[in-house]
């Protein structure tokens, strides 16, 4: 079977964000005067975080003028799904400040924070070096995956559930093929090689929602996802370490893990911040179409458009771009590490592979994590106050844009429980709320939900608080063990009726019961919510808040609720 886990947010290098100067300001004299100086704070992933910081002290030393500025030029290393998580949400100040750019792995991550809202974006992300996605193994398995495999993405499925595994290449002592693919939403690697499994099945590239809707290419999907291990890997830097210490396949969980080719550099040389592993790791890069991360670099702050741009050029120099190659990752020059046990610098992996689209990404994941995890038990309160059908974007209204996220994620969840309460004032026999669709298993409520859901209009006034308790003492008592249990607010602001913030979070404090915990998430659109008291609502169970510009948001908003854990 294949094997994942859930990957463990970490920071490598300085604990937590802790913003570290790229180097001295002193150097070379500037070809012209500054008129001020400022700070140009770049968020890092761990892939690239060493090229990326030697890149911050040539240019801090060489003293760069942008627009009349002179920027100094400070590096966070951070693992890039708690980057996305901040800055989709509420920055937490023990992270240090905001920063004003980011470079993480993938696209993925920056097309997931543009799908979330695209004015967090201020400018069209930029490519400064890529990394293929291999399978990483041991040299007597990457031996026989190459040579007499000739191995292929779209091999994958069939090599998981092949139960004479090793034995077809005369190694049957190595029992069963087992491929750790760490949960694809929070691992690029592993987001890159599960599309890729699947251009086989959909005979198109890039993978698409239609494709996904066809039965071989849903068969394979849930073939891989449901063969995972629920319980978990930890991240792909520990999946990498534990395969790297076991003596041969055989004796480790699994036979080997997809993985970014920089980070099985990164372990071979213990860059990675762990100890010398026990044995090198060996790459199998599939032949034929196969992704590639691509190591963008992305502006968040307006006012730091120019300096991220100069930042980004000076990386893409040639000696920037020499160091990338000699930290294992691949540039247009011809620099590789000093230490390449393992790699083969193999090219075929790099043709004719496109990602797919955010949307099929996101269905992708949602798929993916409900069928290795059992799925959530949701419980969603939509606001349908008149508000809600004012303009969401896109010349839609807010609700539109709400309804087609709902929609979509009844369709893509597997498995998992759902319920459905529409909100606003004296909805359903005198209550601001209406059980339309009681909480429960998703599988069997499907045409009961998009019923509900197709048939909302906006009307009235909005008594939040009350329909947040009123869900939250429901979701407490239809609690369902083993499952992350959620409540989901998604509403446009305004809390008309007669209870406040303070009388819900004491109301539901005596509802909380601590073997049965749920959080309250909230997915806020416009510009009229009370932040600050949402924010104090959901922390108050440990849950999320996203607040969106407009409603075109709310899938991915939604995407990244349904697939939280505490």
């Amino acid at each position: 079977m294949v094997v994942v886990g859930l990957v463990s947010l970490l920071v490598l290098g300085w604990a937590g964000w802790g913003w570290l100067s790229g180097g001295p300001t002193t150097g070379p004299a500037r070809t012209e005067e500054c008129a001020r100086t400022a700070v140009l704070r770049v968020a890092v992933g761990p892939s690239a975080d060493l090229p990326v910081r030697e890149a911050a002290k040539r240019w801090n030393a060489r003293g760069p003028v942008v627009d009349g500025t002179c920027y100094e030029v400070v590096v966070a290393t951070v693992d890039s799904a708690r980057a996305l998580a901040g800055l989709t949400g509420q920055w937490d100040a023990g992270l240090g400040e905001r920063p004003d750019a980011w470079l993480p792995e993938s696209s993925l991550w920056t097309d997931r924070l543009s799908r979330f809202d695209e004015k967090l974006l201020a400018n069209a992300p930029e490519s400064v070096a890529h990394s293929p996605v291999v399978l990483a193994t041991h040299e007597a398995a990457a031996g026989l995956l190459r040579e007499r495999a000739g191995f292929r993405w779209n091999d994958l499925t069939g090599f998981t559930a092949d139960t004479s595994g090793w034995a077809r290449f005369g190694r049957a002592e190595w029992g069963r093929i087992t491929v750790a693919l760490p949960d694809p939403k929070n691992n690029a690697a592993s987001a890159l090689a599960v599309q890729a499994a699947l251009l086989g099945p959909a005979q198109e590239s890039p993978v698409t929602q239609a494709a996904l809707a066809r039965p071989p290419v849903a068969q394979a999907l849930a073939a891989l996802a449901s063969s995972q291990q629920r319980d978990g890997l930890g991240s792909t830097s520990s999946a990498l370490a534990v395969l790297a210490d076991a003596p041969d396949p055989g004796a480790a969980p699994y036979s080997a893990v997809a993985a970014l080719e920089v980070d099985v550099y990164r372990r071979n040389s213990a860059s990675d911040g762990k100890p010398t592993p026990q044995r090198p790791l060996w790459e199998v890069v599939a032949i034929g179409p196969g992704p590639s991360a691509d190591f963008p670099v992305a502006a968040l702050n307006a006012q730091r458009v120019e300096a991220t741009d100069a930042f980004r050029r000076f990386l893409q120099e040639p000696d920037q771009q020499r160091e990338f190659g000699r930290a294992g990752l691949r540039t247009d020059t011809d620099s590789r590490p000093a230490n390449q046990v393992g790699l083969l610098w193999d090219d075929k992996a790099q043709v004719g592979f496109v990602a797919a689209a955010a949307d099929t990404a996101q269905q992708i994941t949602t798929t993916w994590d409900s069928t290795v995890t059992g799925g959530v038990a949701a419980t969603i309160l939509v606001d349908v106050s008149e508000s809600m059908g004012t303009e969401g974007g896109g010349g839609r209204s807010r609700l539109d844009w709400v309804r087609d996220a709902l929609n979509k994620y009844t369709d893509y969840a597997t498995a998992g429980s759902l319920g459905v309460w529409p909100f606003s004032h004296e909805l359903a026999r005198g209550k601001p709320y209406q059980v339309a669709v009681p909480t429960g298993p998703v599988v069997n409520r499907r045409d009961r939900v998009h019923e509900v859901l197709n048939g909302l209009e906006p009307a009235g006034r909005t008594d939040f608080y009350e329909s947040v308790v009123a869900g939250y003492r429901a979701a407490v008592q239809g609690y369902v063990p083993d499952r992350a249990n959620h409540l989901i607010v998604i509403t446009d602001g305004g809390a008309d009726g007669s209870v406040d913030l303070a009388q819900a979070k004491a109301a539901i404090k005596r509802a909380a019961n601590e073997r049965k915990p749920v959080t309250v998430d909230v997915i806020a659109i416009g510009p009229d919510v009370a932040r600050e008291e949402l924010l104090d609502l959901t922390a108050s169970t440990g849950g999320r808040l996203a607040v969106l510009t407009d409603a075109r948001g709310v899938t991915t908003a939604l995407t990244e609720a349904v697939t939280h854990r505490r």
